[in-house]
C-alpha cells in the first residue's frame, strides 16, 4: 500500500511539474503567437470580423497570463510582445499564421481553446 501511495504521488507530481514551466523553444513560439494575436487585435472590423478580433484579444490575454504564470517576467513578456507586434502592426490579417498559432497553443496547453474562447467572448 505504501508503494502504491508513493507511486501515485510521483505520477501526480510528474504531471503537475511538467506543466509548471515552459521550455525556451516553446516560450519563443508562444511569444511570437502572443505578438501575432496582439497585432490582430488592433485591426478594425472593416479589416477583420468581430469574431476574429475577439479571438485575437482572448489569445493575447491567455498567452500573457500563461507565460507570466509559467516563469516569464511580466516586463519581459510585454517587451517581447510589443517588439513582435510592432513588426506585424499594419499588415493585413494573417489567417495562416493565426491558424498555426491556434493549433500550436491548443496542442501545447490543455484547455487553452476553451479559455481563449471564454476570454475573447467577454470583450464586447
Amino acid at each position: 500500500m505504501k508503494n502504491f501511495l508513493i507511486f501515485t504521488l510521483f505520477i501526480i507530481l510528474s504531471f503537475s511539474s511538467s506543466n509548471a514551466k515552459v521550455n525556451k523553444s516553446d516560450k519563443e513560439k508562444l511569444v511570437k503567437c502572443l505578438g501575432l494575436y496582439a497585432a490582430h487585435s488592433f485591426l478594425t472590423q472593416d479589416k477583420l470580423s468581430l469574431e476574429n478580433i475577439e479571438h485575437s484579444l482572448g489569445g493575447k490575454k491567455f498567452l500573457t497570463m500563461y507565460l507570466i504564470e509559467n516563469g516569464m517576467n511580466e516586463d519581459e513578456v510585454n517587451k517581447k510582445m510589443i517588439e513582435i507586434t510592432d513588426e506585424i502592426y499594419g499588415q493585413p490579417f494573417d489567417e495562416k499564421g493565426s491558424k498555426n498559432c491556434d493549433l500550436y497553443v491548443y496542442n501545447l496547453i490543455p484547455g487553452s481553446k476553451e479559455k481563449i474562447d471564454e476570454l475573447g467572448s467577454n470583450q464586447y
